[in-house]
């Protein structure tokens, strides 16, 4: 079981096209669950799953799988991600999710520019790695 937990892209990308770039990408990697930060009410008439808050969407989904925080600054190499349940969080351009990370958690996904990469991007790049692509 795959859970993503992200911030929408709020500064960069319009949330309906962030949807859809994760719905897409739901159906390749069999995502059971996308939530997200903070509650946008336009997106409300999709169904999706969120919270005011990245620790209410972490509480939450607390069992759900092992974390897995994917950060430019991660301590792991992305492909020691873990192959069983896990719960995938993601920052957007402006918040990274250090401060809820424990070491051990956190994945280092970083493009080789200054430019960050969408969450969209850095769960699509591990998710493939994680599958062996």
């Amino acid at each position: 079981m795959i859970t993503i937990i992200t911030r929408w892209e709020e500064s960069q990308m319009p949330s309906q096209v962030e949807w859809q770039l994760w719905r897409q990408l739901r159906g390749a990697f069999k995502i059971t669950k996308i939530v997200f930060t903070p509650v946008i009410e336009e997106m409300k008439i999709h169904k999706v799953d969120q919270y005011d808050t990245m620790a209410d969407c972490i509480w939450n989904n607390e069992g759900a799988g092992e974390l897995v925080f994917l950060e430019p600054t991660g301590y792991n190499p992305v492909g020691d991600i873990p192959q069983g349940d896990i719960v995938m969080v993601l920052g957007n351009t402006d918040h990274d999710n250090m401060k809820y990370a424990k070491v051990n958690e956190t994945y280092k996904i970083a493009s080789p520019q200054r430019t960050a990469l969408y969450p969209t991007e850095a769960a699509a790049i591990a998710l493939a790695i994680r599958y062996g692509q």
